[in-house]
């Protein structure tokens, strides 16, 4: 089955999930999040300050590479799924965005004592990510 959805994958869908994905981690983390997001962080003792030129080009990069891989795995889960609209699209990414990436998220930061605060701004960002490519990748077929 992964064969056939390699040979008829959408290549121009997967990259306009995948960079709707990635600005809206520009927006979350920036615009609409990001004073909060940083003081949750510093408190507890981590300083984010912003990158060396020589290094931001890498973290771009892993971004929008988690990002790719995110989209083509959503892809693939709403071509075996046969989500063929907007609105199938959205509830497979809701399913995978809190039953999977909410969830482990959500584990690791109890363990690590963050914040509620810091783990509703990192989970929302999955959840909305991965459904906005399940909406994308849905309603382009």
């Amino acid at each position: 089955m992964l064969q056939h959805y390699l040979d008829q994958v959408n290549l121009w869908a997967i990259l306009v999930a995948t960079l709707a994905y990635f600005f809206l981690g520009s927006l979350w983390f920036s615009v609409l999040f990001g004073g909060v997001w940083s003081k949750e962080v510093e408190r507890l003792g981590i300083l984010i300050k912003d990158p060396p030129k020589s290094t931001i080009a890498a973290k771009m990069f892993q971004t929008f590479f988690g990002n790719l891989i995110a989209a083509f795995s959503m892809g693939y889960l709403v071509y075996v799924s046969h989500c063929y609209n907007w609105i199938a699209g959205l509830k497979l990414g809701l399913l995978c965005g809190i039953g999977f990436a909410a969830v482990a998220m959500i584990i690791a930061y109890t363990w690590e004592s963050r914040s509620f605060k810091l783990q509703s701004i990192d989970t929302g960002y999955a959840v909305f990510g991965i459904t906005l490519c399940g909406i994308i990748l849905a309603a382009w077929r």
